[in-house]
């Protein structure tokens, strides 16, 4: 006698393989999509950056003329991403706009003291924060640190790099 068509088992067995194929297929499509949210609140946390330094540049040594921890050009308090928009009067869409809100940047010098100061030849470490989430759309809170090494120098010298 002959047989046609499949058996119970193997369509069970076949269902079972299709199955753990689609499972697998859609975990991997769920964690490209993480991995590419993420990607694009890093990149608009860069965005924020990039105005914050617009608005506020790290300062010359000349500039600074008190003690770096206290001063004001150096350390900036948190302010949001559409003030600085404001502040550089950039002209957004409605969909870059509704992307930078609920972003934070701020910026401080390292408090050490004056022997570490005098060890370290008058390099301060200076710290820009991009803070991001929270209770925004049910994200959790993220940050991007920035360090930047800051040189108060001697008469004339000195200047800024980044690390």
């Amino acid at each position: 006698m002959r047989r046609r068509g499949f058996t119970l088992i193997e369509v069970l067995i076949a269902s079972v393989v299709l199955t753990l194929g689609l499972l697998s297929a859609l975990a991997l499509f769920m964690q490209s999509q993480r991995m590419m949210m993420a990607s694009v609140r890093f990149e608009t946390a860069q965005r924020v950056l990039n105005y914050f330094e617009m608005v506020h540049p790290i300062p010359s040594p000349e500039q600074v003329t008190e003690d770096p921890l206290d001063s004001e050009l150096l350390n900036i308090s948190e302010e949001r991403a559409e003030d600085l928009c404001d502040q550089l009067e950039i002209d957004l869409a409605p969909k870059d706009r509704e992307l930078i809100a609920g972003y934070s940047v701020m910026r401080e010098v390292d408090d050490i003291d004056d022997e570490e100061i005098e060890r370290n030849g008058g390099i301060y470490t200076v710290r820009t924060t991009v803070k991001w989430g929270g209770n925004l759309r049910g994200m959790k809170p993220e940050e991007e640190v920035v360090v930047k090494l800051w040189w108060k120098g001697s008469s004339g010298g000195g200047g800024s790099g980044g690390k």
